[in-house]
């Protein structure tokens, strides 16, 4: 070999070489939107299947969910929510029910691993009730749909009245209804209502509402309690105060009802 092509062959070594040694240090593809992102709504496009004893006395109900895709935003998050629900008595695959009244159209994909189909005992008969998660939000406040029992007809009836309630907690002890929106400024703008059940429907008993009043730069509390053979709601407290300092306000959300004395 003449040494004309020993140069040749060494150059072409060299290169491929360094090619070789470029190929290992290429750095990796930036990973996608959807790569290493925790999703955090349920994924319902298989539907899904709830079974629920909501009475010692009465049979298992197998409630399925059949389901409406809606697709996925850029990280993958499922938007997929609830087109029906079927309700059938224990392993039986014939239904024997609806849930009709709900507007699932305006419904959004629920959060993942939340007890977004549940039952609960909205007016304390004694039978539990059905309540369906449509919105939420990184304030803390809820709306859903409730169903309640109804023993005469074994039928699950559409409420509007408790599906108006918004975020709630319920008190067994004392049979009251709690709920809570939060209307901003750190929770300090809010609305707290206290609730007894009467003639099947929620009646409010104690309402607490917190504004903000931006041209005074003032809080403004009202406290409204039932009082009276009308049980009509009465203004007990009607106070305005600056904020003393960051959000403190005159009534505490965390502890809207204190001192009322509501019985």
């Amino acid at each position: 070999m003449s040494r004309r092509n020993i140069s040749a062959l060494i150059i072409v070594l060299t290169l491929l070489a360094a090619s070789a040694v470029a190929a290992q240090h290429v750095p990796p593809a930036p990973p996608t939107s959807n790569q290493h992102h925790e999703l955090i709504t349920e994924d319902l496009s298989h539907g899904a299947t709830f079974k629920f004893k909501i009475a010692p006395d009465l049979p298992e109900f197998t409630f399925n969910v059949i389901p409406e895709p809606q697709g996925a935003d850029e990280y993958g998050n499922p938007h997929t929510v609830v087109r029906e629900v079927q309700l059938s008595l224990g392993d039986s695959k014939q239904p024997v029910q609806s849930l009709e009244g709900c507007e699932f159209s305006d419904m959004e994909a629920p959060p993942r691993d939340s007890d977004w189909f549940r039952t609960v005992d909205m007016n304390f008969d004694g039978y539990k009730d059905i309540y369906i998660l449509t919105n939420w939000g990184a304030t803390g406040n809820e709306s859903g749909c409730v169903w309640l029992y109804n023993r005469e007809s074994a039928r699950f009836e559409y409420s509007k009245e408790f599906s108006e309630l918004g975020r709630f907690t319920l008190d067994p002890a004392t049979k009251t209804i709690t709920t809570y929106g939060n209307g901003g400024r750190a929770g300090t703008v809010f609305r707290a209502v206290k609730y007894v059940i009467e003639d099947n429907l929620p009646a409010p008993v104690i309402t607490v509402a917190q504004d903000w009043d931006f041209k005074k730069s003032e809080y403004h509390c009202v406290v409204q309690q039932r009082r009276g053979r009308g049980n009509a709601l009465v203004t007990v407290r009607d106070v305005w105060a600056e904020s003393k300092d960051d959000f403190h306000a005159p009534c505490d959300p965390s502890h809207p009802f204190r001192g009322i004395g509501d019985k």
